[in-house]
């Protein structure tokens, strides 16, 4: 199956859904969208080495482990 053809399949169970379902499926994209921008911020972090050494951490919270 092509993907536009999937697609319409999805469309076509989406037409058929109830508000809570709906619902979820927004809360869902809206996590799934938050999560996906954290990483991307991450990933860009560790590309400009803004990030702090694992062994530096545990030294600063070492009292707290």
């Amino acid at each position: 199956m092509d993907i536009d053809a999937r697609k319409y399949k999805i469309i076509e169970k989406v037409m058929h859904l109830n508000e809570p379902e709906i619902r979820k499926i927004e809360a869902f994209l809206i996590d799934e969208f938050e999560l996906s921008s954290s990483l991307d911020r991450a990933l860009e972090q560790v590309k400009n080495g803004e990030v702090t050494p694992h062994e530096e951490v545990q030294k600063k919270y070492k009292k707290w482990l």
